[in-house]
């Protein structure tokens, strides 16, 4: 089997597993395109994490059951170039997935603060999988955790800003996604990498499996979502290109055989911001927890080499 086939291959597997759990039906809900609300002034800056170990601060914008903030801290190795903020993938299980991230970001002497996003892991309802109340076929809620997210990344960025050397993001998935919205905040983060990046919402809830899974729950809620053009705008203020980007320097990372967060969406950010490119002969997931030639890559470029 070709190489990109077969991590094409691997993702529609994975992905399959996902599409078949069960789910209970939710009914969609619409919004108007008005532009996300994250961009406006930070509130007071709770303490920076420290060294090593985990940081817990109130959110920004904090939900019901949902009002702390949550990452872990790992020292540089070496001498320290500066903060690095690593923003998982949607639905992570476990932190411990996205060590080989942390450390290679380490091994370029930046300290490395990895964001449990809003929804996971601790964060989630009881009851309820790690990020499974963050995507939903309700708009109103999607667009709630996004602002809260990304309200998030910018009172990290703003810490790490204060700790000297370079400060900057790495998103992975969805994590990519909200780690371009911070690109464009007032924060002006000195780097941002964002690694296979669903950078048009629209185009992966109906041009993929499990985007067109969540759209089915809203029909078997009995409310099913509008026509394309129309969810198109609705999702529309999600899309980072919109917005000029803060961000001094932009890397947006890419696999040749991604059929989740489709390349379309990623080029076509990459090409409004004149950003960096590289790609890798990867699907999604094998790009995302596979493929140490992107983390070298995403390393030496938050580095600045």
């Amino acid at each position: 089997m070709p190489l990109l086939r077969y991590h094409g291959a691997l993702d529609e597997l994975a992905m399959w597993g996902e599409d078949r759990r069960r789910r209970a039906p939710v009914p969609f809900r619409g919004a108007d395109a008005t532009p996300l609300d994250c961009f406006g002034p930070l509130p007071p800056l709770p303490p920076p994490p420290g060294a090593s170990g985990p940081w817990r601060a109130p959110s920004p914008r904090p939900c019901p059951g949902d009002g702390e903030m949550s990452a872990v801290a790992r020292p540089p190795e070496g001498p320290r170039r500066g903060t690095v903020v690593l923003v998982p993938p949607w639905k992570l299980p476990r932190l411990a997935l996205v060590a080989p991230w942390e450390r290679a970001l380490a091994a370029e002497g930046l300290a490395c603060w990895t964001l449990v996003p809003p929804r996971h892991l601790h964060r989630a309802a009881p009851g309820v999988r790690s990020g499974e109340g963050f995507v939903t076929p309700d708009v109103p809620a999607l667009r709630a955790a996004m602002e809260q997210l990304v309200l998030e990344l910018r009172v990290l960025l703003a810490l790490a800003r204060a700790q000297g050397g370079a400060a900057g993001v790495c998103g992975l998935s969805l994590g990519a996604l909200a780690a371009g919205l911070a690109a464009t905040a007032p924060e002006a983060a000195d780097f941002a990498a964002l690694v296979a990046p669903p950078a048009d919402l629209a185009a992966v809830f109906q041009g993929t499996r499990i985007g067109r899974r969540y759209l089915g729950l809203a029909r078997r809620a009995g409310a099913p979502p509008p026509p394309a053009a129309e969810l198109a705008a609705m999702l529309a203020p999600f899309r980072p290109e919109a917005r000029p980007p803060t961000a001094r320097r932009v890397l947006v990372v890419t696999g040749d055989a991604d059929r989740i967060a489709l390349r379309p969406g990623a080029d076509a950010l990459a090409a409004r911001w004149g950003a960096a490119r590289a790609s890798f002969p990867r699907g999604h997931l094998t790009l995302i927890f596979g493929c140490a030639a992107a983390r070298r890559a995403v390393a030496r470029f938050a580095a600045g080499r």
